[in-house]
């Protein structure tokens, strides 16, 4: 087992002030029905990326309590029905809604596959595709695969799902409930397009899993996308260890490195929208952080620059991003608008972290004393 590398402090987390007490505060609630306006008492709802799910009752009514102000993306399903999806930026609490699900009268079925063989190796693509090519992704293991239905057309492989796809990370601790709108895959390229969202449940585990789990975590958070907006958010980026460069055209401006993230709040968001942050060169890499850290008359105080030094052998990536969305907004739990693999076109490293390298918005990593060097 590699050794964990712990990058957040309590002098950092003081500093960013992540999460305060005068938020959770906010609802969405609301009723589903079918076109006729009669409930759907069995229809499920879900906050995209959270661990928040419910089943509507009776009357179709739903709710969900004590949210944080920020990018929330709600998603309802019904077997029969065509889904419902749509962002709601929260920041006040709003009317009540009223979600009408259309009968799903088209699907897709199965055509082309080529037989047995070929739809073997449709599925080892898609998982592939999906989840990602990480160690979290090798412990990944789709539950429900006969609901996923594939067709070719044009040399593109297309996919979709009956139902919620299960997906089991036996690394992380997760049972995955995604709901797959989209994919697209041009044959014998590296060309795939796919859109989805995500529930979390904890996975029941004994004291010794779920210690080996709170490690995983930590070590998937460490120097991930959620980190880094969270950090954007917080003006904290240089601090916990990524280095952040302009790109104009296809060349990254090495001279241009931003030491701070000055970028004004607009209640609980930040927006990516000034044309300088829409293309960023992403560096994750601590042991130069600290040399600019120690350069920079915007540094921290030293206290967080010591904690830097703790991560000896940290994790290294290089990534860049590019916002699709104009005025992409970032919420302090790091949330963007409808996720970051349709909000931002990503290159690099990050690319290769997909579902099954992605954590729950919920998520906080263990806050710890630096060992002993």
């Amino acid at each position: 087992m590699k050794q964990q590398y712990f990058i957040l402090s309590i002098c950092i987390l003081l500093l960013t002030g992540f999460k305060t007490s005068a938020q959770n505060n906010f609802s969405i609630a609301g009723r589903i029905t079918d076109e006729k306006g009669a409930p759907l008492k069995s229809a499920k709802v879900f906050i995209s990326g959270s661990q928040r799910i419910t089943v509507c009752d009776e009357q179709g009514d739903f709710r969900f309590d004590h949210l944080d102000a920020g990018n929330y993306q709600l998603n309802v399903t019904m077997i029969g029905y065509l889904p419902f999806s749509h962002h709601f930026p929260v920041q006040t609490n709003f009317p009540e809604l009223n979600i009408k699900l259309k009968i799903n009268q088209t699907h897709l079925k199965q055509v082309n596959i080529g037989g047995k063989d070929r739809s073997a190796q449709y599925l080892t693509l898609f998982f592939k595709e999906l989840l990602g090519s990480t160690i979290n992704a090798d412990s990944c293991k789709i539950l429900n695969p006969e609901v996923i239905n594939f067709s070719t057309r044009d040399k593109n492989l297309y996919a979709d799902a009956d139902e919620l796809l299960i997906i089991d990370n036996k690394r992380l601790g997760y049972r995955i409930k995604y709901l797959l709108k989209s994919f697209r895959h041009l044959q014998h390229t590296i060309n795939t397009a796919y859109d989805g969202d995500a529930v979390f449940e904890e996975l029941p585990g004994t004291d010794s899993q779920k210690q080996e789990w709170a490690k995983n975590r930590s070590e998937t958070y460490t120097g991930s996308m959620m980190q880094f907006f969270r950090s954007v958010f917080t003006n904290t980026a240089l601090q916990e260890g990524f280095i952040t460069n302009f790109i104009a055209g296809v060349d990254v401006r090495n001279t241009n490195y931003l030491t701070t993230f000055d970028i004004p709040h607009d209640g609980p968001f930040v927006f990516l929208s000034n044309r300088q942050y829409r293309a960023l060169f992403v560096e994750y890499n601590p042991k130069k952080a600290i040399k600019m850290l120690s350069k920079s008359t915007n540094a921290a105080d030293g206290t967080a620059i010591e904690h830097l030094k703790f991560n000896i052998k940290p994790p290294h990536y290089e990534s860049k991003i590019f916002t699709t969305l104009k005025g992409a907004s970032v919420d302090a739990a790091g949330n963007v608008p409808t996720g970051y693999f349709t909000t931002f076109l990503i290159l690099g490293d990050w690319i290769k972290k997909r579902m099954a390298d992605q954590l729950p918005f919920e998520y906080q990593p263990p806050v710890t004393s630096p060992a002993s060097p």
